[in-house]
């Protein structure tokens, strides 16, 4: 039997002195290969430290970090990720299982067993804990029909060839559950063991307390979403990088965030002033994924200035941003017959370059406006571009600072999920591949190490794209005028806690060109 043990780590240095003699000993006589992974979720007693100095000494021991504290869903996923032994046995760190009945656990995993999961025999939590387990018990039964005796037990034993089936999304206490509604998903066999509970004795448990049940909640209503529209499969990842080719700053920043960090892909822009550049860049890397970023705004136009005269300003020039665009375009001063020649020109001039395209998207957007839309749809057909960014934003995480600048930009944000409902239509039907949630609106010059480790723990189940704007020098913002905090974003997308989350959360780092061509597999070989 060979068999990884893994503990989530949270403020529990007094309880891990005796995690690895314990260990050894449920393994005595019956393990003949093991591992202890400790996965150490930002805590900020010592307990860190204490696991490397763990690791150093016993070969058997394993120590893994979170930067931060990320929930003890994140703890778990991360160990199970990491596990790579035929059997697995979670439990937490301050041992609620005793040794001869975590032993007798193990022994009764059998060949027609896949998991095998604890329920508590004694209870010694208090009236509060109880009716809690209760209600919730009985709420995961009502809500997905799973009929167990005790969903948020912590100690379970899985095959992993199982795990590897699962998509586990949980970042927080309803990890259990999910483990246990993700192996019947599956078709796996379990198998219910009573067990003595053991109280706490040391470390502090924040199980009962209301901002974890919240959470609880939350996750529980996102499982049941995410079952109810078929987005079973595994997380997917497109993280792409806008208006390559708008300067030499913002070129360098998307070279060293696809050499360096987790960028996939990148739109080039070709109305931008550095195209050469951008394109001389492109083909150093070839595995670069590349989109077409249309613009509207900001830029000068491909097509002469006197062909698309509803689309410039007195110096020829695309008008100042979107907001100038919309309200031309809301009093019909935007003519589509021009739309379409510039956009077709830009799609043209990338075209020249040599270079391949998976998708398309746009400048601030506006490509999902209804009278836009159809052309791109059109363009995309025509030119053979199979996919199209939709940048319909499920939820959010840290934006703009600032209450005012927050504010303005989910308002914004809930314009654009307008639009996208409105848009919805034109795309059934025409073989564009779409994600299926986009992150980087709210979050636009603006992405932290610590909102992207978040929001890469938070992707769910089929495809999302994450929209960013690296860059080399905040000093480009003087020209540009957007408030982009172009330094900040490169450093998250080449920050090794980012790449640490993508590893730990079985994220799949991937391209719509890779997708397009048949799968993930592609991308990994191409830029291994």
């Amino acid at each position: 039997m060979k068999v990884s043990f893994v503990y989530p780590v949270y403020n529990e240095i007094e309880n891990l002195p005796r995690i690895v003699g314990e260990t050894r000993s449920i393994a005595e006589g019956l393990v003949s290969e093991m591992e202890i992974v400790l996965v150490d979720d930002g805590s900020t007693d010592g307990s860190g430290e204490f696991i490397d100095r763990l690791a150093a000494e016993h070969p058997e021991v394993r120590a893994l970090h979170h930067g931060r504290n990320r929930g003890l869903g994140a703890a778990i996923r991360t160990g199970l990720v990491n596990a790579t032994k035929d059997l697995v046995l979670y439990m937490d760190s301050d041992f609620p299982v005793g040794i001869e009945e975590a032993g007798a656990a193990l022994r009764s995993l059998t060949d027609d067993v896949d998991v095998v999961i604890g329920y508590r025999l004694g209870r010694a939590e208090g009236a509060r804990r109880e009716i809690m387990s209760l209600t919730y018990n009985r709420l995961i039964r009502w809500g997905f029909g799973l009929r167990v005796r005790d969903v948020n037990f912590a100690f379970k034993v899985i095959r992993r060839s199982v795990l590897e089936k699962m998509h586990l999304r949980s970042e927080g206490s309803f990890i259990d559950a999910e483990l246990l509604l993700e192996s019947t998903r599956v078709g796996a066999r379990l198998r219910e063991v009573g067990i003595q509970y053991h109280t706490r004795v040391a470390g502090v448990s924040t199980a009962a307390s209301s901002r974890v049940v919240l959470r609880i909640l939350g996750e529980m209503w996102r499982y049941w979403r995410r079952r109810r529209e078929g987005l079973v499969g595994p997380a997917q990842v497109v993280v792409n990088a806008d208006d390559f080719g708008l300067c030499e700053e913002i070129n360098r920043g998307v070279a060293e965030s696809f050499d360096r960090g987790i960028v996939t892909s990148a739109s080039l822009l070709v109305t931008g002033d550095r195209l050469e550049e951008a394109v001389e860049a492109a083909r150093a890397r070839p595995g670069l994924d590349l989109g077409i970023h249309l613009a509207l705004t900001q830029t000068r136009p491909v097509s002469p200035p006197a062909e698309v005269p509803s689309l410039v300003d007195g110096g020829g020039k695309f008008v100042a941003d979107w907001r100038a665009f919309l309200r031309r375009y809301l009093r019909r001063g935007i003519r589509s017959g021009e739309v379409e020649r510039e956009l077709r020109a830009q799609i043209e001039r990338a075209l020249s370059t040599g270079l391949s395209f998976s998708h398309l998207d746009s400048h601030q957007h506006l490509h999902m406006l209804p009278g836009v839309l159809p052309v791109v749809v059109r363009l995309a057909s025509e030119y053979g571009i199979g996919a199209l960014r939709y940048p319909r934003q499920r939820r959010s995480g840290g934006g703009p600072r600032g209450v005012v600048a927050a504010l303005r930009r989910r308002v914004e944000l809930a314009a654009v999920r307008v639009l996208c409902r409105l848009g919805r239509r034109s795309l059934e039907g025409n073989g564009l591949l779409t994600a299926d949630d986009f992150r980087g609106f709210v979050e636009a010059g603006s992405w932290r190490t610590e909102t992207l480790v978040e929001a890469i723990g938070d992707i769910e189940p089929g495809l999302t794209e994450i929209g960013c704007h690296p860059g080399s020098d905040d000093s480009v913002d003087a020209e540009l005028g957007w408030r982009y905090r172009w330094e900040q974003e490169l450093a998250a997308l080449t920050s090794p806690d980012v790449a640490a989350a993508v590893s730990h959360s079985g994220v799949r780092l991937t391209t719509y060109r890779s997708l397009l061509e048949g799968g993930t597999d592609a991308f990994r070989r191409e830029r291994s």
